[in-house]
């Protein structure tokens, strides 16, 4: 009986909010426009007005950076040459911050990201990178 109250509750309110979103913005003008960001669009005899602006900008938008897929389970560290690791993680497609270093023996090491925050691991060679 709860379930079904629950359904019935979230059917008309939903269906209120779809009529409140229907009748919204709508005015009985008849003039022709032609669209710009500053004006109304006619269609059908109705005027419809444009909700807002564009929020992202080419600013905005970052180059992806790399990920790893990681095979097997791999230690991740606080800092590069640590010996002591902080946590594993196991065989996943992990995110970078796209930081690399190598060590003094030449090994790869990149900064992720963890439910830690951001530690760094090094890359084994069983590892893909996949660069975009």
């Amino acid at each position: 009986m709860k379930k079904l109250a629950s359904l019935t509750v979230a059917m008309g309110l939903m269906a209120s909010i779809a009529a409140t979103a229907s009748a919204a913005e709508v005015t009985g003008t008849t003039t022709t426009t032609t669209p710009t960001s500053d004006t109304a669009v006619t269609v059908s005899g109705s005027t419809y007005l444009e909700p807002f602006d564009t929020v992202i900008t080419p600013a905005d938008i970052k180059l992806a950076t790399p990920q790893i897929i990681l095979t097997k389970i791999t230690a991740f560290h606080l800092s590069v040459g640590s010996t002591t690791p902080i946590g594993w993680l196991g065989a996943q497609t992990v995110d970078t911050t796209g930081v690399i270093t190598t060590d003094t023996w030449g090994n790869e090491w990149r900064e992720v990201y963890t439910w830690l925050g951001k530690a760094w691991i090094k890359v084994p060679a069983s590892a893909y990178i996949i660069t975009p």
